[in-house]
């Protein structure tokens, strides 16, 4: 129980409240990486996202801030044992925290706490992990702004779908814009279920365009699709 291979690395996240799912890895593949040199996983978990920036981006430092020190140990025990332990740094603390100035260009990535959900898991820690009760989108994108500090910066996000004006609302107040959004679908004709976020510095009237697009995990025969088996062929075992 608790153990995940993929093609170049494993997790083990037996002692880690948010457990390994199609969540993270969605960030981790869809993250546009290109120029990044530095990046932060917040609430870095048991540290997936981590491994898989190390994995896309051959010389980007990484550090993953993670306040559970479960989680921590569940971390630095699968960075370890990765071919990336030399480029990546597991922090245990609140990422409030988080003091270090990181070099540009940075990006910060987070599968954060959802705060739509309105049943709690019967276990406290899973719990604290998927709802947000210290730490949600909100406090994501105040803290993120404080970590950018040019046009290079950016900011990578999942969302539950359906909350796109109240995280515009959030980018807004913090002087910051949508670079790309994906909404993703879980079947071919349900509703959508999530979003996944890139943002950056406010560029001003002569920003560039806004890269929209969406994403069905399965089609309607629940065969998972051409493109969302391209976009993490790199990651997962094949079938």
């Amino acid at each position: 129980m608790g153990q995940f291979r993929f093609k170049r690395f494993s997790i083990d996240d037996s002692r880690c409240g948010m457990k390994v799912g199609t969540d993270g890895v969605l960030l981790g593949a869809w993250a546009d990486v290109e120029g990044v040199k530095n990046v932060i996983d917040i609430g870095c978990g048991s540290g997936l996202i981590s491994l898989m920036m190390a994995q896309r981006i051959p010389d980007a430092d990484i550090v993953g801030v993670e306040i559970d020190g479960d989680a921590c140990m569940d971390a630095i025990s699968n960075v370890e044992s990765s071919p990336w332990r030399e480029r990546i740094r597991i922090v245990n603390c609140d990422i409030a925290d988080f003091n270090e100035v990181m070099k540009s260009p940075l990006l910060i990535l987070s599968n954060p706490p959802f705060f739509t959900e309105a049943l709690h898991s019967p276990d406290s820690t899973r719990s604290l992990a998927r709802h947000g009760e210290e730490f949600g989108v909100k406090e994501l994108v105040e803290l993120s702004a404080g970590f950018m500090r040019s046009e290079s910066d950016s900011l990578a996000f999942i969302a539950p779908a359906g909350r796109d004006d109240e995280i515009e609302f959030m980018l807004s107040l913090h002087r910051l814009e949508v670079r790309r959004r994906t909404t993703v679908y879980s079947r071919e004709g349900k509703a959508p279920f999530r979003s996944l976020w890139q943002v950056g510095k406010d560029r001003g009237v002569d920003g560039g365009s806004i890269e929209n697009s969406y994403l069905c995990i399965r089609d309607k025969e629940n065969h998972l699709t051409k493109e969302y088996l391209n976009l993490t062929s790199d990651f997962y075992l094949d079938k």
